[in-house]
């Protein structure tokens, strides 16, 4: 395989990832964050209500939605409904963790004196954590994106670009 290739097919995978992180990114962290940080977002499923079934659908509507731009089979299309329910059930289990590290951080700055070293193990936590979502971020988009023939992620894509301006 030639340089040009490579290299071809190396984009073609890092913009499938980035197209599948349109569509599944925002639910994912906001599982992180809890189910006011996806409410702040959009509002739409009152207050003290959705959660992660909200988020679930939403990324039902989102798959469909944009994978039926690309001819996706219904059988693409529940796969990557399924391989993206499971990375959003992954990073909600993610959210107590988050909650934890917040508390700590707090604690930390809330004593007589500010406690440097508590800080700086929240701090320690908290980007371990993120490291932690961001590998299942990726994993989710790549065996997403594996589903998806190379010229579906081209044509989603270049759907995604145009979506976005």
């Amino acid at each position: 395989m030639d340089r040009t290739t490579r290299r071809t097919i190396l984009y073609g995978l890092f913009g499938s990832v980035a197209v599948a992180a349109l569509f599944a990114a925002r639910p994912i962290a906001a599982s992180v964050q809890g189910p006011g940080g996806w409410q702040r977002l959009h509002g739409r499923w009152g207050h003290g209500g959705g959660g992660p079934e909200a988020m679930q659908e939403h990324v039902q509507i989102g798959v469909k939605w944009a994978l039926r731009s690309v001819d996706a089979s219904e059988e693409q299309q529940q796969r990557v409904s399924a391989i993206l329910a499971a990375g959003l059930r992954e990073a909600t289990k993610l959210k107590e963790r988050h909650r934890e590290n917040r508390e700590a951080f707090a604690a930390g700055l809330a004593g007589a004196a500010v406690d440097r070293a508590a800080l700086e193990e929240a701090r320690k936590a908290e980007l371990a954590l993120a490291e932690e979502a961001s590998h299942v971020l990726v994993k989710t988009l790549a065996d997403a994106a594996e589903v998806l023939t190379p010229d579906q992620r081209q044509a989603l894509l270049e759907h995604a670009h145009r979506f976005r301006h």
